[in-house]
């Protein structure tokens, strides 16, 4: 049977050491904010699989352009291992829970920028221009 409500708030009943006794009202519906630096962090993971996602382009485009012409057989490896590593990097973005059952190390942002860095520099590591492929430098001026 249900108490009334009068009875259970009176201060002959109340303990005020009970867990389940507190000050505030506990019919006032619960407000869920989210804070403005969870958000912030969120567009930026947004923005990063984004990215991940145009590497993955280039590189597809660039690996196929490779084995169509069939002289640089090496740059059209080279790309399809970016394109893997790019994936992964979209999945650890997107927060999917296998990849952090395999990986723990993707858990935390130093282990993601480390194979966001990686995935950068292997898609920025051979360019093709003009039909002739050149080193580009990391730290070019």
């Amino acid at each position: 049977m249900r108490k009334n409500t009068k009875e259970a708030n009176s201060p002959s009943n109340s303990n005020p050491s009970s867990p389940t006794q507190s000050n505030t009202n506990s019919n006032a519906p619960l407000r869920r904010r989210n804070a403005p630096f969870l958000i912030v962090c969120r567009c930026f993971s947004l923005i990063t699989a984004l990215s991940a996602i145009l590497c993955i382009a280039v590189n597809i485009l660039s690996a196929v352009r490779s084995f169509k012409h069939g002289s640089d057989v090496f740059d059209g490896i080279f790309r399809c291992y970016a394109v893997a590593l790019a994936i992964i990097v979209v999945l650890a973005e997107t927060e999917w829970s296998l990849i952090f059952k395999f990986w723990k190390v993707l858990e935390y942002w130093p282990g993601r920028s480390m194979l966001q860095i990686f995935v950068a520099v292997m898609t920025r590591a051979f360019s093709d221009f003009i039909g002739s492929n050149v080193i580009w430098f990391f730290f070019r001026a």
